[in-house]
């Protein structure tokens, strides 16, 4: 038996908030009151990731992002000045959509109820039977701004139209631990999509530890992150950024390629464990045996980055018990036969880790809705789980 003197403990290296240690409450995943108080003290006060600008490479290029949370469609586009602006995607006549597309390029967009015209810019530029509106202004009816700003090609929106803090400064040390990562280098290869009967907080929680990893991955990679030295999977090291954390992944040294691993080491990176590649903003204490960083960018964007490739992942609340999710993998350029098979492994790989993981939400989302649980016991080993939720309350309890 392991002595308490030598279990393998997370390395904590910024300032921790007292968070406590006992067991976490079952109301804030179930109680639809809260999940009210989220909408509005959370997702309405918090800059939200909707893309990226590699999205929108040309004037008039534009996509559409749902945000159910917040009951409405905003639309991204980049005008003939280069810059990105947001709308919301309504009509000012009678909200109609202006954009019925996911993406596109146009000229400018036109409403396909009564035919209001509005230019990239948002300005309205024409409307049939103007003559027929009593004092009608033109610059009065334009589409509505979202608030946009980019950080590290992300594009961020927030609900209010002059948010009180700045996306630099809420993103914090969070920014600055990742402003050097080569984001722009890598291209994307795959995205996964599911709706889920789970709180998104449940569906987050499933993400952010590696607890996990042993049993519900047991059948893909169960030596991944647990071995002798670190045999449950602790982070090896974690950080606190405010309403943000960034943990790092123990890898275990002995663990046991699988054939198709060993191929994708031998010729290309991918996301088999196993891989190195020297890139600025990985593993920022570091620790002797990693894998990758998960970082938690507050309410519900990760940024999960590896030796070769990155992930991210947008957990989107739906109702209390309805969240929507999306996963985006980015490599770098295949240049030869063998890189492009390291590139499918990892999206086979991932593939399969990902339904093991989903696997666990519904049944977890069920349980806590029947009132047989009141409260979670959380472990050292799921501290993100603890933050996360302690932010949430934090948030929520603002005036």
């Amino acid at each position: 038996m392991t002595k308490p003197d030598e279990k393998f403990h997370t390395q904590i290296t910024t300032q921790m908030p007292d968070m406590g240690t006992g067991p976490l409450p079952v109301e804030p995943y179930i109680s639809a009151e809260f999940f009210e108080k989220e909408r509005e003290k959370i997702f309405r006060r918090a800059w939200l990731e909707v893309a990226r600008t590699e999205e929108l490479p040309n004037a008039g290029d534009y996509v559409v992002r749902q945000i159910e949370v917040l009951k409405t469609s905003v639309l991204l586009v980049r005008g003939k000045d280069g810059v990105v602006r947001g709308f919301h995607n309504v009509c000012t006549h009678r909200g109609m959509a202006v954009a019925i597309c996911d993406k596109g390029n146009a000229q400018g967009f036109i409403c396909n109820f009564h035919g209001w015209t509005f230019d990239l810019d948002g300005r309205l530029k024409g409307l049939p039977g103007e003559e027929y509106f009593a004092n009608l202004d033109r610059a009065e009816y334009g589409l509505r701004p979202v608030a946009t700003d980019t950080w590290n090609g992300f594009i961020f929106v927030h609900w209010e139209p002059e948010p009180k803090v700045g996306l630099r400064e809420f993103l914090g040390g969070m920014a600055t631990q990742l402003d050097d990562y080569p984001f722009a280098r890598f291209n994307h290869i795959a995205r996964y999509s599911a709706r889920v009967k789970a709180n998104w907080k449940t569906f987050i929680d499933a993400f952010h530890e590696a607890y996990h990893v042993m049993m519900v991955h047991r059948h893909t990679v169960p030596d991944a992150c647990a071995g002798q030295e670190n045999p449950y999977g602790l982070l090896s090291s974690a950080r606190i950024y405010g309403p943000h954390h960034s943990g790092s992944v123990w890898v275990n040294p002995n663990h046991t390629p699988t054939p198709s691993e060993t191929l994708a080491w031998k010729y290309g990176m991918s996301f088999a464990p196993g891989d190195m590649v020297d890139l600025p903003g990985l593993n920022p204490d570091k620790s002797a045996n990693w894998w990758f960083d998960i970082n938690v960018l507050f309410p519900n964007f990760f940024i999960d980055v590896g030796p070769g490739w990155y992930f991210t992942y947008n957990f989107w609340p739906v109702s209390v018990d309805e969240s929507t999710w999306e996963m985006n993998i980015y490599q770098l350029d295949a240049e030869t036969a063998g890189q492009k098979f390291a590139q499918e492994h990892t999206k086979v790989l991932l593939r399969d880790i990902l339904y093991e993981d989903l696997s666990t939400l519904e049944f977890a989302q069920k349980a806590m809705g029947s009132g047989v649980l009141k409260h979670l016991p959380v472990s050292e080993m799921e501290i993100a789980v603890r933050h996360q939720l302690h932010t949430v309350q934090e948030w929520v309890n603002r005036p």
